[in-house]
Parts: structure tokens; sequence; C-alpha cells
């Protein structure tokens, strides 16, 4: 039997050796925790206890899939999203640090105009956008994606964070709703398929369907999107979209040609362009 100092010792090596090492001592630290429901005082505090041997089997075969390059979110079901936790798992895609840029800017352009904004999240996954602006602004909140496995994940994270009924859809982007919005808000798939090819080991465990956006510019679903929320925006309601910061001037110029006005594009935490959004110009009747 092995301690737990000697089993993270071994752990932390053998995943610097499998090219983890920027995380290993960390990941070995949260496997362990996952395994043994210890957190890391007490980790160090007993650290010369003897795992037993059903601890050892999960922690293997758990380690196993790390080993694979398997994403730790999804080891652990679980990721953080500007400051909670979410439910996660290979249905969908794992919720990013440079996202919270789209809700900092809907948070920015709600809170000037609405006290409760209807907000759509389409191709929500786990729900963390949608979710979490509900929670922020008390918005009244749709969540649509075409995946029903995707869906459900959105269903767990509603039950376990929202206190009020959520509206849940299914469908291709806007197709399922004949409703109109204050807000879309997407995260949508804006990958090629040139870059997809090229991802990580770890983002390749991370669903397909979620990640490329078709065409050589990967933008034909933020095209058709920009498109379907001309006719699902209330007047002088906004699209808010995330993309590659290769696409921004793209996407900006997108809606600039659909009647979309003051179109501007925000920042990620890594100073690059990740967010385009604007405001839908009301028509003359």
């Amino acid at each position: 039997m092995q301690t737990i100092q000697a089993w993270k010792v071994e752990t932390a090596a053998l995943l610097k050796t499998a090219g983890l090492g920027s995380t290993c001592d960390l990941d070995a630290r949260l496997l362990l925790q996952k395994a043994t429901g210890l957190d890391q005082a007490k980790q160090i505090l007993l650290y010369d206890r003897k795992l037993s041997d059903s601890q050892l089997e999960e922690l293997a075969s758990i380690r196993d899939e790390r080993l694979q390059h398997k994403p730790m979110a999804y080891i652990l079901e679980s990721k953080e999203f500007f400051g909670r936790d979410f439910f996660v798992d290979e249905r969908v895609l794992i919720p990013r640090p440079d996202t919270e840029t789209l809700i900092e800017a809907v948070i920015g352009y709600s809170r000037k105009r609405y006290r409760a904004p209807s907000i759509i999240d389409v191709c929500t996954g786990s729900g963390c956008i949608g979710i979490t602006l509900a929670l922020e602004l008390d918005a009244e909140i749709t969540l649509c994606d075409i995946s029903e496995g995707a869906l459900a994940v959105a269903r767990e994270n509603a039950k376990r964070l929202l206190t009020k009924p959520v509206t849940i859809l299914q469908g291709n982007l806007l197709s399922p709703t004949d409703a109109n919005y204050d807000i879309i808000v997407s995260n949508p798939p804006y990958l090629t398929t040139s870059w997809c090819d090229e991802v990580s080991q770890e983002v390749r465990w991370e669903p397909r369907l979620a990640l490329e956006g078709f065409h050589e510019d990967g933008l034909a679903l933020i095209r058709t999107l920009v498109d379907e929320s001309v006719n699902h925006l209330a007047a002088g309601g906004a699209l808010f979209l995330e993309c590659d910061y290769r696409q921004a001037e793209d996407v900006a110029a997108l809606l600039a040609s659909r009647r979309f006005s003051d179109v501007r594009i925000e920042r990620d935490l890594s100073g690059r362009d990740r967010v385009v959004w604007g405001v839908l110009a009301c028509t003359n009747s």
C-alpha cells in the first residue's frame, strides 16, 4: 500500500513525463481529493496515511484518464465559471475564463437599459452563460442547443444553481423559438476545420459539434445566427457573440451589414478580440 504523499509524488512524476508538467502537482492533489474526499490541508496533515485498496483502484483509473490528456474538468465533473461551479462532462465544452468577457459585456449593457431583461443563450452547452446572466441580472432566461446531451447538462446546472424556472429549447440556433428577446447571446461553434484539426490533445476530448463553425472561415453558423437574430430581437435589442480573435473584424462587419448599429469588439483577458456585439437599429414605420 502507498501513502498519500508517495502516491502524489509518483503521480506528479508520471504526469510530467506525459507532457502535463505545468499542472502535475495540482492535478495529483485534485485527483487524490476526488477519490478520497481529502482536501489540500488534510492531504498535508495525513501525508503518511496509507491508501486503501479501493482508493488505489479508483486513483489508478482516474490517473490513467489524465495520462491520456483527458481534461481535469471532465474527470472532476466540475469547472468554475464567473465564481460558480458548473457540472460538466464530455457532452459539453468546458467553460473558459475568456468567455467571462461575454458575460461582462452583456452585464455592462443590460444594467444601463433593463431591470430584468429577457435573454436567450443560443448554443448554451453547459448553460454557464445563460445561468450566470440569470443570476447576475435577475433575467428571464431561455437556454437553447441542438444537442440533447448538452441540454441534459444545462438542466442539471439550472437545477443546481437557479431558484426559478428556466425555459429550455432543443433545436438549431433560433429555429425552436417564435419569441422576441431583449438580448441574444451565444458562444457558437466557430473554429474552421483546419483549426479543429490543430487543437491540443485535451481539446480533442471536447465535442467537435460544439467547436466547428463550418465553411472555410468557420463563420457559417454565426452568419445564420446573425440573420435569424434580426427577427428575434425586440426593438433596440442586442446580439452578443463570442468568436476567435482572427474573425472579430469579419463578424463586426457582418453585424453592421444586418441593421446592427454601435457595433463593438471586446477584448478577453489575454488582450485578444473575443466578443462582438451590436444593437439592432429600429426600422422606420
